[in-house]
Order: structure tokens, then sequence, then C-alpha cells
């Protein structure tokens, strides 16, 4: 616990909020990378994280929604700069070029970061979800199909101004970099598709529009804490999952080979309550 203070304070002292500019891009290229298996990023400074309360104070407020250099010492030598708007929440991005042409300087990529971390931004993004599920429950005629069209336009613009903020897959916190993003990149294909294609009436894929109901988890705290922790206990029971599944497949067969034929997929109209059933006729088949 003192070895945690002790690390938290010393990183207080070094930590210094520098605007990022042509001089911190270049001399992100020629740091030379420490070989140190011990050398880890500051938990408390993680993208997406709140500031640390320490760190709060000390940052301007000339200095916020810009572009800053990393304040977590681990990555000096990895090419990244942050930003941090006026909710004090930390955005890391790389510092490479985003889909090879748009530099951190880029005027267009500035504006899409600027939006990216605006808590505005964020706000009727969650708002769009939570109106979407709202009209999926409700019986489909062509004002409701008109808003589901609209919704999936807002979630267009939300990747386009991720992707042309962060870069699209190549470098690390880009957009495919984040498990949620791949949500949010299935789930507005799948609508594209559900809109140019008949689905018809096969229920399979019908429900694949819920999917859209999904991306509500990354927007209540506690609720994605809870589903990480989910996915990361099904990660380390993989091995019963498959084990699981096997023994259903082998019960499944012998119940299929034991028992098919016998039941000829027909209902009976009244089943008889005194034992007769046996001699039931043709009559009391549905």
């Amino acid at each position: 616990m003192d070895h945690e203070f002790d690390s938290a304070s010393s990183l207080e002292e070094e930590t210094r909020f520098r605007p990022f500019t042509r001089d911190s891009k270049a001399r992100g290229k020629t740091v030379v990378q420490d070989d140190d298996e011990d050398d880890k990023p500051y938990s408390r400074l993680k993208q997406g994280l709140r500031l640390p309360f320490p760190f709060r104070n000390s940052l301007p407020s000339a200095l916020v929604n810009t572009l800053l250099e990393d304040i977590d010492p681990f990555y000096n030598n990895k090419r990244t700069f942050v930003a941090i708007n006026k909710n004090k929440y930390i955005f890391r991005f790389s510092a490479t070029n985003a889909l090879w042409v748009l530099s951190p300087f880029n005027p267009l990529r500035r504006v899409a970061i600027y939006m990216l971390i605006h808590p505005l931004f964020t706000g009727f993004i969650n708002a769009t979800i939570i109106v979407n599920g709202f009209f999926m429950v409700l019986h489909s005629n062509p004002s409701i199909q008109s808003m589901k069209a609209i919704c999936t336009a807002i979630y267009t613009l939300e990747i386009i101004v991720k992707v042309v903020a962060r870069g699209f897959i190549l470098q690390p916190f880009t957009y495919l970099r984040d498990a949620w993003n791949w949500l949010d990149f299935v789930v507005t294909i799948l609508a594209y598709v559900a809109i140019n294609v008949d689905l018809g009436h096969v229920a399979a894929l019908e429900t694949l529009r819920m999917l859209h109901l999904l991306p509500i988890a990354a927007i209540i705290p506690g609720l994605k804490v809870s589903t990480q922790s989910v996915i990361e206990s099904l990660k380390r029971l993989k091995d019963v999952i498959i084990l699981t599944i096997f023994l259903l497949f082998v019960f499944a067969t012998i119940g299929l080979q034991l028992y098919k034929g016998l039941f000829t997929r027909k209902c009976v109209k009244n089943f008889p309550m005194d034992g007769s059933w046996g001699n039931l006729t043709t009559e009391n088949w549905a």
C-alpha cells in the first residue's frame, strides 16, 4: 500500500501538462525504450478513466480540450498523446497519421478529436441509443422506420468522427482496437443490411436488430464493469463451456436415436384422464 502511495506521489511530481506539438511528436520517435519488465501503464491514467484527484487541480484550464503530451511516463516512447475534456476524462490517441493521411495537427482530425471528447457529443450518442431502443419495441410503421433510419445515420456519424479522430485499426488506441467499437460497427453494418435486404419473416435475422440495445452497457459504468467481468469469467471458463456443449451434443444425439419416429409431431385434442389413451382413434388427433 505504501509502495502504491509513493508511486502515485512520485508520478504526480513527475507529471507535467504540456501541449502536444510537432517537436513532441519528433521526440517520441527518438526515445529509447528501457527494457524494464516491471514497466507498466499507471492504472489510474488509463484511457477512458477520470483524471485522478491529485492531477485535476494542476491541470490549467487553458489546456482543457487540447492536445497534450502523454501524462503517463509508460507511453513516453509509444507515440501517443492525450486530450482531457472539461469533465477531466482521459482520451488517449495514437500520434501516427489516422487513415495514413491525417496527422494529429490536421485541422479535420483536430475538429474530430474535439467533437469526440466533448461531453455533449457523448450525451447525444447515448440519448440516441436509448431512443432507438424505445422505437424497437413499437409496432413498425413508416414513421418508426424513418426514425430508425435517422438513428442509423447518427451511428454512422459517430463512427466517422471516431475513425477520423483515432484512425481505423492498425495502431494502438485506434477505432477497432476497442471491443465496444467492434460492437457498434457490426450493429451499424447490420442496420444497413436490414434496410437494403428483405429479411422476410425469418425470426433469427429479425432478432439481430436487438443488438442495438447492447451498446447501452457501455454507457452505464456499473453495467459496463459487470459485463466486462462476465466476459473475463467466460474466457476463463472456456474449457468448461466446451465440455458442457460436447456433453449436451452427446445426450441430444442419444435422445434423437431413442425417440425418433415415436412422436409423430401431432397433438392430442382431448387427452383421456382415465388411462385409456391407447384406444384413441384418428379423430382424437389434431
